[in-house]
């Protein structure tokens, strides 16, 4: 079967089972032209018989109920798929998981999945504070490479890409800044906000404190 009537032929089922569902099985955003933001909780994490740990577009089951749910968020968004590339990013949330989706102007149709561990976002407020922070985090000399800094509306952010923070930065962020959502919250940033150090915020900018 080629792969245009495959997917056509998924999303057809999957917008017949939302139709007669008793609520909307899952929530969509369409945060930019390009991409989309699905969100499932438990209970549809149940219904579809999927887990977070095993997600996986090598399996038949997953992928075809990740496909099914892509052809519906494109199709609430009005977003174009045809021959287009299609890249999938699976984040854990507290309540079930988010799906990144992001279609890109490529003529062979391409998906992949990549998952994400749980990471802290942390709001340090303005220029000045965002710079304090950054200088007290460095003197701790702890190795916590996977961190990155944003900035948006005048706002400062610092995100780590771990399960959980050091007992020494968490001190610190939580006496200047506070803890700002979730994995939705980190992927909004990531997306909409100002990029002002993608890798190890902290040892980068720190050494010039």
């Amino acid at each position: 079967m080629q792969e245009t009537a495959f997917h056509h032929n998924i999303y057809k089922s999957n917008y017949k089972l939302q139709l007669g569902a008793r609520r909307d099985i899952l929530t969509i955003d369409r945060i930019k032209s390009n991409k989309i933001l699905i969100t499932l909780g438990d209970e549809d994490m149940r219904d579809f018989s999927l887990d977070y740990d095993t997600l996986s577009l090598y399996d038949s089951h997953c992928r075809k109920i990740i496909m099914r749910i892509l052809q519906v968020a494109c199709f609430k968004t009005d977003i174009e798929i045809k021959d287009k590339k299609m890249t999938v990013e699976a984040l854990p949330t507290v309540n079930g998981c988010i799906l990144l989706l992001t279609v890109e102007d490529r003529k062979s149709r391409r998906y992949r999945l990549q998952n994400r561990k749980n990471c802290y976002c942390y709001e340090v407020g303005n220029s000045k504070n965002f710079l304090e922070v950054i200088r007290l985090l460095y003197r701790q000399n702890v190795c916590c490479n996977k961190n990155s800094a944003y900035e948006q509306n005048g706002t400062y952010y610092l995100v780590f890409d771990y399960p959980a923070v050091p007992k020494r930065f968490k001190r610190i962020l939580h006496e200047y800044g506070a803890r700002c959502g979730s994995n939705v919250f980190a992927a909004r940033l990531r997306e909409n906000a100002k990029e002002i150090c993608k890798t190890n915020a902290v040892a980068v900018i720190g050494r010039w404190l």
